[in-house]
């Protein structure tokens, strides 16, 4: 990816107000940028939410995505390793989308 995508991904998961900030990119099958999401918190006291990279499987049809670049940093903007989790690894093989993971 290039460095201009990548500020893109770190500025979005800032936009993040949960725990571990991540966030989510689409691309369509001209690696175009189509889609951009963080998670969100649904339960604070449980520290449960929606993944980013799942909010982007629930419009890949409708936006025509085919691979997801995930994105974690820190509070001070430094990024952080990131796995998808069983879940969403397992939709985005469902729907035949690439994850991408930066760092």
């Amino acid at each position: 990816m290039n460095s201009h995508i990548n500020n893109l991904a770190v500025k979005k998961a800032l936009q993040s107000s949960c725990k571990f900030r991540v966030s989510a990119i689409g691309f369509n099958k001209k690696m175009e940028c189509v889609a951009k999401a963080t998670n969100i918190s649904r339960f604070p006291w449980k520290s449960g939410g929606m993944h980013a990279e799942r909010r982007l499987m629930n419009m890949a049809k409708r936006k025509g995505i085919k691979s997801i670049l995930i994105c974690r940093v820190g509070k001070s903007g430094n990024l952080r390793p990131i796995d998808p989790c069983p879940t969403c690894a397992q939709k985005a093989k469902e729907l035949n989308i690439k994850l991408i993971k930066l760092v």
